[in-house]
């Protein structure tokens, strides 16, 4: 079996995503204010570990997805999961202008939720019956 599949990709996007969980929680690792560098008088503390609750839920619903593969409801979450995260993130982007391409995860995760979104739509046959 292949290493490079969609059940590890998940399980490895999942488990980077509780290191962004707890650092959201820790002021002094905090990575928030420089993600959204166009406007960092709008992140506060609440607004940072708001961002750590909805990537812990996401990280989550990906592990479980990693585990579940061939269970629709898990893969239709986890596919709602990047679709999520690449519309937040285009919109700070694009639309709101708070967060430049080039803040510290801005381009991976706006590359990591294009290609498991296109991945996992184009594999939806294979996993899900």
């Amino acid at each position: 079996m292949s290493i490079l599949n969609i059940p590890n990709a998940l399980f490895f996007v999942g488990t980077m995503a509780l290191y962004n969980f707890v650092q959201n929680f820790i002021p002094s690792m905090s990575v928030t204010k420089r993600i959204y560098a166009n406007r960092p008088d709008q992140v506060t503390d609440l607004t940072a570990r708001l961002m750590g609750v909805w990537t812990l839920t996401s990280a989550i619903v990906r592990i479980y997805a990693s585990y579940h593969i061939h269970d629709r409801a898990a893969y239709d979450l986890c596919l709602a999961t990047f679709a999520i995260a690449l519309f937040s993130f285009s919109s700070e982007i694009f639309v709101y202008k708070t967060a430049p391409i080039t803040s510290p995860g801005v381009f991976p995760a706006m590359l990591i939720s294009t290609t498991m979104l296109v991945w996992m739509l184009s594999s939806y046959g294979v996993y899900v019956q």
